[in-house]
């Protein structure tokens, strides 16, 4: 099987960067010597580095799990395409990195829901979809070729990001209660992972009162999954379908459980069909919070403000003391935000005039809702 990609992708094979990776490149039969850290070492070993801080670091198995039409298909490409533009969600910085989006249950949905994410928050290149069918079980006992063919579009968008979608159609005929079955299925997840890749696998929850016990808190089949896993996600629907839908951290090696995220989905209008009627896609937001003086933000205004924020963590500088304002707060001058926002896609425009001009407004606009401050060219939230 070979999976069709947008030409002049070069090739990329990440190196080796955790220890089990440089354990499986290691000649077969070849003697290892282990490697014993000191504490002092231990203290000056690299941190782990992040994709999602506090949620998704290189070379993480990630499960997203729920309910059948909890949302977590439309959850999985908003993560995604965070990570494909390096903009902030859920008050958690985001380290730009290619993703490829193995769209296995629904194509040609997919292709509608990224469009309607270009949409709603920007283009970008690092962004690549595969809609054609996977098939990552194969016979069941040798490597199956859609698990290479896979790892090849990997290489050639450079991915550090893979998301599959869904795990139960990735592996057709997959007995995921047996043990046996569900950790060759977990070996082959986990060779998506090789090189510092990190893979989020769609899957679906364990129904209440199933023989596992957790009553819907993990994810469907065999322990092995959640065991394995580096972070498990849970999507909840609250009984109030227009309620906010939260996300349960049932692990997370990365940071901490207590912290429940929240999002609701909208229709995202993408013109309309031969006979006039809508074309929507969904697209998943951030919940706006449960402060009532909260004010609303549109995706553009929203995406604007989390540039702000990335823009003055990386290169902040204090504001005046003349100024007499509060202590630590740091801005960044006006033209450092748009060029934040210009550099990241705030608006797909070709005219570079209309870019600005979008840009000015939505500052505007981010000044008259309180959200942002500007003084003598500088800005800041507030």
């Amino acid at each position: 099987m070979s999976l069709e990609l947008p030409p002049g992708l070069g090739v990329h094979v990440p190196a080796a960067t955790t220890p089990a990776a440089a354990a499986a490149a290691a000649p077969t039969g070849a003697a290892r010597r282990l490697r014993c850290w000191s504490l002092a070492a231990c203290a000056a070993a690299p941190p782990r580095g992040y994709i999602i801080k506090g949620l998704i670091a290189p070379a993480d198995l990630g499960i997203l799990f729920g309910v059948p039409g909890s949302g977590k298909s439309v959850l999985a490409p908003f993560l995604a395409h965070a990570v494909a533009t390096g903009r902030s969600i859920f008050g958690r910085r985001v380290r730009r990195a290619p993703v490829l989006f193995a769209a296995a249950e629904d194509g040609a949905g997919m292709l509608r829901r990224a469009a309607a994410l270009r949409q709603a928050h920007g283009d970008t290149p690092d962004f690549h979809v595969v809609a054609d069918p996977i098939d990552l079980q194969g016979d069941g006992v040798h490597e199956p070729p859609d698990l290479l063919a896979l790892l090849d579009a990997a290489e050639r968008t450079r991915a550090e990001l893979i998301v599959l979608d869904t795990l139960a159609r990735a592996f057709p005929a997959l007995d995921e209660n047996d043990a046996r079955a569900m950790g060759r299925a977990v070996r082959l997840l986990r060779r998506l992972c090789e090189g510092g890749r990190a893979l989020l696998v769609v899957h679906h929850g364990a129904k209440a009162g199933s023989s596992n016990g957790t009553g819907g808190a993990t994810p469907r089949g065999h322990g092995i999954l959640n065991g394995d896993a580096d972070v498990t996600m849970r999507v909840e629907v609250p009984e109030d379908r227009e309620a906010p839908r939260t996300v349960h951290l049932g692990k997370n090696r990365n940071g901490t459980t207590l912290e429940p995220l929240a999002f609701t989905i909208r229709a995202e209008a993408l013109g309309v069909d031969e006979d006039g009627d809508p074309i929507t896609a969904p697209v998943a937001e951030e919940a706006e919070g449960d402060a009532p003086r909260r004010a609303r933000l549109s995706p553009r205004e929203r995406t604007a403000l989390a540039f702000l924020h990335d823009a003055i963590a990386d290169a902040g500088e204090p504001l005046p003391a003349a100024w007499r304002m509060p202590a630590g707060l740091r801005g960044v001058p006006l033209t450092r935000w748009g060029a934040e926002c210009e550099r990241r896609g705030l608006t797909l425009s070709d005219n570079p005039k209309s870019r600005r001009d979008i840009f000015n407004r939505v500052a505007a606009t981010l000044r008259d809702k309180g959200l942002v401050a500007t003084r003598d060219g500088w800005a800041w939230p507030t």
